[in-house]
């Protein structure tokens, strides 16, 4: 406690805010039971009739319906409800009494317990606050409202929103907590719709929170990584800033050019080329502007603020799934499809450098996996300077973690987004090139419709790509690839006294993910990452399991697990290795070399199976399952 503290003061957490429903002085109109309202009014009598007339003058000349919506005639309600008779105010008020009572036990716990690590933390309800908007912590309900809709939702999304208004660069922690068991389906939503960082945001259900060393667990989470979330804050604070600075430096420049300038272009560059202003023009607009973006210091200052983050200390994904870095690759990858659009003519296409065609399967009515890369020079072929056009034959592969390599050979395209078909990866063959004349293609594009456009690569892409067939050693350095996830379902095992796998008593994880990169030598790495609610799942049984029911040739292995203060600290930073082959085993090791893991990939492993060898000797094995992907997602 004194430690996390500490850590809290350090980090200049100081000022807290627990903003939910209970916290309200008076109910809203759409908290209150709506068949209790008929009761009520029948059940007023004339006594309670003459104190509502007395309480609020314009009762007699409102209606029924106007006076359920009132907040002022509810609040009326509420703080003169010993007045009335009991028998028309109870079913009224009964399940919001009832209701508030039990979250106000939940809430005003969680306010003492963060009072108690020396926070100044206020209550709030659904209106405003000055304090709110100084919090340097913030937990707030998911639904703020008794009915837990969407509207409730939207309010609790828009007073976040308030909160962290004009505070870019040093957002506050958000604890977004609920009881509703929709909160982990609607984290994500709420999360982006607030505009909200995933570094400085976590979810909790309130019953976790109720639990004895959970909050604090949580809280020294967000707080160890602080300093480090708000550089990457900085990042995007700075990106969002700089990008509007350059749009307007970008956007002067552009308006300099008049008609006359655009007649010059066309007149001593691309009558030449071949080439059409609209295509080139946003060919000069792209390096332009990335000029500008390049140019704005703010920008820069916090790219190399985000080069002190120490990545060997990452922490475990706090939410199941992961960002979609394949998304990133393809973007950095491909031109966007619009941008196609501006070499087609009334359904004639300009082919140009990049360009990936596909072709129909033979005596096939649908498009198959042959797939073709335009690679004759860019001037070539605006200009029509080539009899020929060189195509470069490759094939539509399925996409699966084993397939995200880093190694030169063979030469790929690590991603392409299809339409209806999901995901999938292009295998270029150096040995098969083929041209064709412009006659040809005409035709393959058009009445014969065997071939079609499906992407452009980015330049860069393309060029390597060229390169790579025209000679090994000409090849174009490029951004590598990020690193990606694909998802995984995984099983744990202990070894029972028989020898045998037996299921390690841990909840079944929501997901967890493989991360597939690459090591010094370019070699691809699979490692498994689990959120941290996992982390803690799986310490948390294998400190509880009793030796008695664990093997003997386990039992070592177990207590060093158990000793090793730092060992699950590898699982939150996705450091364990998985082999690459459905089959495959690979061993973790501990303290003195000793297998504390045996990692398995797929297989005929269940509850049950014979154990032997480093599974047997293991304090858990641990069964990684990949998750193929319905076509189409």
């Amino acid at each position: 406690m004194t430690e996390l503290r500490t850590l809290l003061e350090g980090r200049g957490v100081r000022k807290a805010v627990v903003i939910d429903d209970a916290f309200d002085s008076v109910p809203r109109p759409d908290d209150l039971s709506v068949e209790g309202w008929p009761v009520f009014f029948d059940d007023l009598g004339e006594a309670g009739h003459r104190v509502l007339t007395a309480l609020y003058p314009q009762y007699e000349e409102t209606s029924p319906d106007d006076l359920r919506a009132s907040q002022e005639f509810i609040a009326v309600l509420w703080g003169n409800r010993e007045k009335l008779p009991k028998i028309a105010s109870d079913p009224l008020f009964r399940d919001y009494e009832a209701t508030k009572e039990n979250d106000r036990k939940e809430v005003d716990a969680l306010i003492a317990a963060l009072q108690k690590l020396g926070l100044d933390c206020k209550p709030l309800g659904r209106e405003g606050g000055q304090h709110a908007k100084e919090a340097d912590l913030v937990f707030i309900d998911l639904f703020l409202g008794f009915r837990q809709s969407d509207d409730d939702m939207a309010r609790a999304v828009r007073r976040v929103g308030e909160l962290v208004e004009g505070r870019g660069e040093r957002p506050p922690l958000v604890v977004l907590m609920s009881k509703s068991s929709r909160l982990m389906d609607k984290r994500d939503d709420f999360r982006d719709r607030a505009g909200l960082l995933g570094s400085t945001f976590r979810v909790v259900s309130k019953a976790e929170l109720g639990k004895a060393g959970r909050l604090e667990i949580l809280l020294t989470r967000l707080a160890s990584h602080y300093e480090d979330a708000k550089r990457v804050a900085g990042f995007v604070h700075a990106w969002d800033s700089g990008l509007d600075a350059a749009r307007r430096r970008f956007i002067q420049a552009l308006r300099r050019l008049d008609l006359s300038d655009l007649a010059q272009i066309q007149s001593l560059l691309l009558e030449f080329e071949g080439q059409k202003p609209g295509e080139y023009l946003l060919d000069v607009a792209d390096r332009v502007l990335q000029h500008e973006i390049e140019a704005d210091a703010g920008t820069i200052a916090a790219a190399l603020e985000l080069n002190k983050i120490d990545l060997t200390r990452y922490p475990a994904p706090h939410l199941s799934g992961s960002s979609d870095f394949q998304d990133l690759v393809n973007r950095m990858v491909y031109q966007h499809a619009e941008r196609l659009r501006l070499s087609e003519d009334g359904g004639n296409i300009q082919l140009l450098f990049g360009d990936v065609l596909r072709w129909k399967a033979k005596d096939a009515a649908a498009f198959g996996d042959e797939v073709s890369l335009v690679v004759t020079p860019a001037c070539d072929l605006v200009r029509s300077g080539a009899e020929r056009v060189m195509l470069l034959s490759g094939k539509l592969e399925s996409l699966a973690p084993k397939h995200w390599s880093y190694r030169p050979t063979p030469v790929r395209t690590a991603i392409v987004f299809l339409p209806d078909e999901g995901r999938r990866w292009i295998r270029w063959n150096l040995k098969n090139v083929r041209t064709l004349s412009w006659d040809e293609l005409d035709s393959l594009l058009g009445e014969r419709a065997e071939l079609k456009r499906i992407g452009r690569l980015r330049e860069i892409y393309a060029i390597e790509i060229q390169q790579m067939l025209l000679a090994d050693f000409g090849r174009v350095g490029r951004p590598a690839n990020m690193p990606v996830s694909f998802p995984v379902s995984v099983s744990m095992f202990y070894t029972g006294t028989d020898s045998k796998a037996r299921r390690l008593g841990v909840p079944e994880f929501e997901s967890a993910a493989c991360y597939v990169g690459r090591d010094a030598k370019t070699q691809a790495v699979h490692h498994l990452v689990l959120t941290e609610q996992a982390c803690d799942a799986v310490e948390q049984a294998l400190r509880s399991l009793a030796d008695a029911d664990v093997h003997e040739s386990a039992r070592p292995s177990l207590k060093t697990v158990r000793d090793d203060q730092g060992f699950f600290a590898r699982f939150e930073r996705g450091e364990i290795e998985i082999p690459h082959d459905t089959g495959g085993t690979k061993p973790v090791r501990g303290a003195n070399n000793q297998v504390c893991l045996a990692i398995v990939r797929g297989g005929d492993l269940v509850e049950g199976s014979d154990l032997s060898g480093d599974m047997r000797k293991a304090a858990l094995t641990i069964k990684v399952t990949d998750i193929v992907a319905e076509e189409g997602e």
